[in-house]
């Protein structure tokens, strides 16, 4: 899982991720502050980004880690040793051939009072 958020909204689903899951924080919101001012609460692995640009990157670098880790170590892009992981390309499948998925369920709202 990989959590990406800057509210404080963000905060208590970022405590539910398990230490194999991912937050990304935006640094200097609410978010980040709330992260690292109660540290104990978060296993995930912590990776801050600042700029719109930044997430992308992390993004790859963190997808790039994780291939690595389910390929038992060997890259699954062929330039990897070369270029950075922001160089290796996506690769995209056509939904066309899939099935729809389920419609949601509906909910019922809890009165508060």
């Amino acid at each position: 899982m990989i959590y990406l958020g800057d509210g404080s909204g963000d905060f208590c689903p970022s405590s539910k991720l398990k230490e194999e899951d991912h937050v990304m924080p935006r640094k200097i919101f609410p978010l980040w502050e709330l992260i690292f001012s109660n540290p104990i609460w978060i296993k995930a692995e912590i990776h801050k980004w600042t700029d719109r640009e930044e997430p992308e990157k992390v993004l790859l670098q963190i997808i790039n880690k994780i291939s690595l880790q389910a390929e038992g170590g060997k890259s699954t892009c062929a330039v990897h040793e070369l270029l950075p992981a922001s160089d290796c390309k996506l690769q995209t499948i056509s939904a066309s051939g899939h099935e729809a998925l389920p419609q949601p369920l509906s909910v019922p709202q809890l009165m508060m009072s």
